[in-house]
This record gives structure tokens, sequence and C-alpha cells, in this order.
């Protein structure tokens, strides 16, 4: 059924810190946690993505209605009205949702990173500080990218034996190819995983160092890494993860599928995450993927319901779009409308050229 919209009662805020946590949980759940019983889950995100993840928080919390799920918001600044948003979503689904400002955890980034790192995004920032700033509130946390949507039971993270791991990872679908272009820098991957999903082992992640040699690997200038944190991720604990099968981690790449004019889903019965890797995303109004359906099957579901899908057009998602449309106008025989659209897609073509 459709989220309902309340009128909220008045309540603290959510920006609860750790010492907080134990007591407004059980507030709203009517037991206090039981570390071993609860998902921990993390999001580092901007203002831009927090819609999407919301979505997300929905489509796993209807997918797992038993499950003691709680969630952990990192974010620089959010709006008034997603924070709203945020605190409906919590109330109806009575699970809770910490938000984590950044801004507040300069302390944690400043043990960590030193002034010659200062380039470095928040994005990059914000998954390596999540287990410094759980530390203490959980020792497993489950990290999502935002592009990513729950279709299955994720129960079986709470079973799972990480060992003396740093996480639990998930390879990474162009993993030979990404091992290739690093061995060419001279570093010898043993594998190389997706760092959209991670279950984090905070405890020996903190004792390893892991974020701080993982920013150390971003702000070398000899490694010029091109997928920045995520392979000075897999540089870093290359042999100190453990993989686990791809349904946690379902990499689905629209782009590819549009371009062979696939617009169905399809992914194996047993998916528990579904993520949206590449430029392309389902939340796009103009997605003539069967994807942007599953999104607003969750989002009606969601604070989010009756907001607009975004409707803009990076350069790459345009060509990508207008070939895709003049491939169905003609295999539908609509030569005129294929011709169109065969116009746009050669304007972008040799545009970008």
């Amino acid at each position: 059924m459709p989220f309902l919209g309340a009128t909220l009662p008045s309540r603290p805020s959510l920006e609860r810190r750790s010492s907080q946590s134990e007591a407004a949980r059980e507030g709203l759940s009517g037991v206090v946690e039981n570390d071993r019983d609860t998902l921990h889950i993390a999001f580092g995100v901007d203002e831009n993505y927090v819609h999407p993840m919301g979505v997300t928080i929905t489509s796993i919390v209807e997918n797992n209605p038993g499950l003691d799920l709680v969630f952990h918001v990192f974010i620089a600044e959010i709006s008034q009205a997603n924070r709203e948003r945020l605190e409906q979503l919590e109330i109806h689904f009575r699970r809770p949702i910490d938000i984590h400002p950044i801004e507040d955890l300069a302390e944690i980034r400043e043990q960590n990173v030193s002034k010659s790192h200062a380039y470095i995004s928040k994005a990059a920032y914000t998954r390596l500080l999540i287990p410094e700033a759980l530390q203490g509130v959980t020792d497993r946390v489950l990290y999502l990218d935002a592009d990513i949507l729950c279709v299955g039971n994720v129960a079986g993270l709470l079973e799972m034996d990480v060992g003396d791991t740093a996480a639990a990872v998930i390879r990474d679908i162009n993993a030979p190819a990404m091992c290739s272009r690093l061995a060419e820098k001279g570093l010898a991957l043993g594998d190389y995983f997706n760092s959209g999903v991670l279950y984090i082992n905070i405890p020996r992640w903190i004792a390893t160092g892991v974020s701080e040699r993982t920013l150390e690997k971003i702000a070398d200038p000899v490694l010029n890494l091109g997928y920045f944190d995520q392979d000075a991720l897999n540089i870093v604990l290359d042999g100190s993860v453990r993989f686990i099968d791809r349904t946690w981690n379902y990499q689905y790449g629209l782009t590819g599928r549009l371009k062979k004019v696939k617009d169905a889903m399809d992914v194996p019965s047993n998916t528990k995450f579904v993520h949206f890797i590449g430029p392309m995303k389902p939340w796009r109004t103009w997605n003539p993927h069967e994807s942007k359906s599953l999104f607003l099957k969750y989002q009606k579901r969601s604070p989010w319901a009756g907001i607009n899908l975004d409707d803009g057009f990076t350069p790459r998602e345009f060509y990508v779009y207008s070939k895709f449309m003049y491939r169905l106008m003609f295999r539908q025989r609509r030569w005129l409308q294929g011709l169109v659209w065969y116009g746009k897609f050669l304007r972008r073509k040799y545009l970008a050229e």
C-alpha cells in the first residue's frame, strides 16, 4: 500500500549521538537492541541522493519486515524537507534512522587525514569514516551505496561469519579488467571487489588501520588511481576480505542492457540487492527500463511518494538513450521516428567527439 503521511508528534531530533541510541531505540521498538540480533546499515550520501537512499531503506524494510534494523545516514548537509521525510520513514517503519552530520565528525577526520589529503572528496571520506564513527555502537555494519534496491531477505548477514577478515565483499563484475589495469601499475591483486556493498568487521577494520591506509593510497600521486577509494580499498584489503555470493551485490548495468534494447528486469530469484552500476539510474523519468517500475513500487511506499523523478540527462545518458530509442523504433518498423532518434544519436555522438 502507498505510504500514508501523518501529522508528526513532537519528538527529539534525529541527529542522535551513539550515547543516546539505546534509549532512543528502546522508545521506538520497545526493546533495547541486542547487537547480535540487529543489522546496522550505513549510507554515505549528499542531498541529491537522499531520495533514492530513502527508497532503498524502504525496499529493505519491506522485504525484511521481521528484522531488527538500524540505519545510519552520513551526510554533510540535508534539507529540512528530506530531514522530515526521514523522520516520517523512521516513525512509519519503527526502525531507527540515525543522522551523522559529517561536519560533526571533524575530530575523527583529523585523526585519519593529513593536510596533504585535503582535496579528497567527501564521498571518499564518508565511507571511510563509518567504522570509526560506529565503534562502540556495533561490531558489524553493512555499508550500501544509494543506487541499490533490496529485493530479498537479508537476515543471513546476522549469521555470516567474517572470521578475522576486515569485511565481506562481492567480486566486481569487471574484476579481470580492474586487476589488469592495476597490474600495469605494478599492483598484483588476487581479486577485485565492488565497494558499493561492504559488510564491515569494525574491530578488525580499525585494528589494521584500513581507513588511514586507504586515504594514503588515494592521495599517492604515483599511483594516480582511476577509481579512487574503490581501487585503494582493494589494494589495502587484498587478501584480507571474504568474498561472498554475488546475490548480495548483483551489479546491474542499465547502459549495456538499453544498448541491446533490453528493458525487462532479469535478476536471479535469490538476489538480495540489485546494484544499479554505471551512469544510468532507475529513478530517471525517461528511463524505459522495467527498473523504473521497481523503483516506483518502493517509492510509493515511502515518504517520497508522489515526488517527481529526475528529468535530467547527462550527455552520456542522452547518448545511450537516443541509441536505445532509434534501435527500438527501427525494430518496431517505425521508420520516421527511428530516423529522428538516429539523428539525435549522431548529433550527440559527434558533439561528444
